[in-house]
């Protein structure tokens, strides 16, 4: 099953920097004459997250060596805007306070203060943000441990509400491949759904719900995606609405090529050298035809132009538009043997009426053919010329265009 979703990307970044201090505060107990070692200040995460680091500082005494036993009190300001493990808790034989902070739900600059008997307070300040416009950094090829939360990002579609990650990655210059899994890790949430963005626009490129379709136990996430490098945007989220729960991401390279009958998403200005062999997809007539299946969301008024070319086979192309109602219907829009008289190899100039995802038939003209062939997606979204490049981040997605969200079949 597929389906379609939306999102509004925006980068953000996380910083470590020393703190200074204000205020004060008394204590019976032991204490310092000084802090040094200050740690977690100006970090940035979403509300409900917690910081990625710890907020830390070393106390000492009047001797300068570290103070153990020292009192310490943790708040924030505004009320609610952050909740710690401990809220209070005494420094321990190094002379360390420290606590782990979550933030709650207010948007914006926050500024925590650890009240240390005997000096001032130690400050330290926060930025919490809206979960559906923070990217979680991710270093490609890495894996994931994470969770779905009540917390997160909410998409609405219809009457449903999904929960949100969202990782930002880059690629190096050049065509590249990659596969991103996607694994539940309980009986509860384990049926995955992954939405693929640019980064420099948020434009919506590409999504995978089950890795193999209609396949009991294959509900896992699998998008192999040829692409060029950018900047990206991964949105982890859940089959079923309103699902919380543990999960793995991962992503991996692939080798430039295509995949059979499962199929593998292109972008506009990718070419993929690959053959057409007898173990590939194969169509219903007695002497099939084999075919490769490429993928590829393009937008209504602009122009998509594909091209198939071989010396050792006779190509041809077929156009399909995907029901996004049913991703099993599928109808013809464009195909193309001979791009002209006494040229054999096929191109496809599609006007596209309708936003939506295609499915791109790489195949043979005769049937039983195999061979080698490179297929093109031109880079050229018009008929005359390239499009400009884009200005600014928009919000460009399926649920603004009005396409139902598929179902399973």
């Amino acid at each position: 099953m597929n389906q379609l979703r939306q999102f509004v990307p925006a980068a953000v970044a996380a910083t470590i920097a020393a703190a200074a201090a204000c205020g004060g505060s008394t204590d019976s107990g032991p204490q310092a004459a000084s802090v040094t070692g200050v740690a977690g200040d100006n970090q940035t995460a979403p509300t409900g997250a917690a910081l990625a680091f710890p907020l830390s500082f070393v106390a000492l005494g009047s001797s300068g060596q570290p103070a153990q036993g020292v009192h310490v009190t943790w708040s924030v300001t505004p009320t609610g805007g952050a909740s710690f493990n401990p809220t209070s808790t005494t420094t321990d034989v190094n002379g360390v306070g420290s606590t782990t902070t979550t933030l709650g739900a207010v948007v914006g600059s926050i500024t925590i203060h650890a009240a240390v008997p005997g000096v001032s307070d130690v400050v330290y300040h926060a930025t919490a943000v809206d979960p559906c416009t923070y990217l979680t950094p991710y270093t490609f090829g890495q894996t994931v441990n994470a969770a779905l939360a009540t917390t997160d990002c909410r998409r609405s579609f219809g009457t449903a509400t999904f929960y949100y990650d969202y990782y930002g990655f880059s690629l190096p210059a050049g065509t590249q491949s990659i596969r991103i899994s996607m694994r539940g890790a309980s009986s509860t949430f384990d049926d995955t759904y992954m939405d693929f963005f640019r980064g420099s626009d948020g434009k919506f490129m590409a999504f995978d719900d089950d890795s193999v379709l209609g396949v009991a136990g294959a509900r896992n996430s699998l998008l192999d995606i040829i692409l060029p490098g950018a900047d990206y945007i991964i949105g982890a989220s859940s089959y079923d609405p309103f699902i919380t729960g543990a999960y793995s991401l991962t992503g991996t390279s692939r080798p430039v090529a295509m995949n059979g009958c499962r199929q593998v998403w292109v972008t506009r200005g990718v070419s993929v050298s690959d053959s057409i062999t007898l173990s590939d997809c194969a169509d219903s007539s007695v002497t099939p035809h084999h075919y490769d299946v490429a993928r590829i969301v393009v937008f209504a008024g602009t122009v998509l132009s594909i091209a198939e070319r071989s010396a050792a086979m006779n190509p041809s192309l077929a156009l399909y538009k995907v029901n996004p109602a049913n991703a099993y219907a599928r109808e013809l829009v464009a195909s193309n043997d001979d791009s002209s008289a006494g040229n054999s190899n096929a191109f496809i100039r599609f006007v596209v009426d309708s936003s939506n995802y295609y499915d791109i038939l790489i195949g043979t003209s005769a049937g039983g053919e195999t061979g080698a062939y490179t297929f093109d997606v031109l880079a050229d979204t018009t008929l005359s010329s390239p499009a400009p490049a884009p200005t600014a981040r928009r919000r460009e997605s399926w649920g603004v265009l009005g396409l139902p969200r598929p179902s399973k079949h």
